[in-house]
């Protein structure tokens, strides 16, 4: 789970400028290009993106009403940043970088291209927290969370799909 809420001011986004985002966020994570920045890929129904509007007399920075500024909170529960870079064979530091600037890529031309501020944090949330539809999400890389994978849904598992290859 990658959850993303996003806290905008009111009608910063369209509709369609909203799923477009929410496609994106979620390429991070599941897209072509996850596996070589990250190591993995989630399946998609993983990540959920969450659109706050706040009119512009309920959003304050600073103690002051802002109406060009975006809040981004996101909390990681799926895989940690020691987890990935330890797939990938770098630091922790390098897999941040990737993350950052894979996140930029993508919010620029919702928020800085239009003239938004932003402030953006990363929680992480321990594995052992995290239920889908009542069940433990199976474990990183097994085949019961590949064939979520593919089948783009939680199901029940059996304890032979649990087993991670370790070649």
């Amino acid at each position: 789970m990658p959850l993303w809420q996003l806290f905008t001011p009111k009608n910063a986004y369209t509709k369609e400028e909203k799923a477009d985002l929410a496609k994106k966020i979620s390429d991070i994570y599941s897209g072509p290009t996850s596996k070589e920045n990250f190591g993995f890929e989630l399946p998609r129904f993983y990540t959920t993106v969450v659109f706050h509007e706040i009119e512009a007399d309920s959003f304050f920075v600073g103690g002051q009403s802002h109406d060009k500024f975006i809040q981004i909170e996101v909390v990681h529960i799926a895989r940690t940043n020691e987890g990935a870079a330890a797939l990938m064979g770098i630091s922790v530091e390098q897999i941040l970088e990737n993350y950052f600037a894979m996140v930029s890529e993508v919010l620029k031309p919702y928020i800085a291209d239009r003239g938004y501020e932003v402030e953006f944090h990363v929680e992480t949330a321990p594995f052992e927290t995290w239920k889908i539809d009542g069940m433990t999400p199976p474990p990183p890389e097994s085949p019961a969370e590949r064939r979520w994978f593919k089948e783009n849904r939680s199901s029940s598992y059996s304890a032979d799909e649990l087993i991670v290859a370790t070649s």
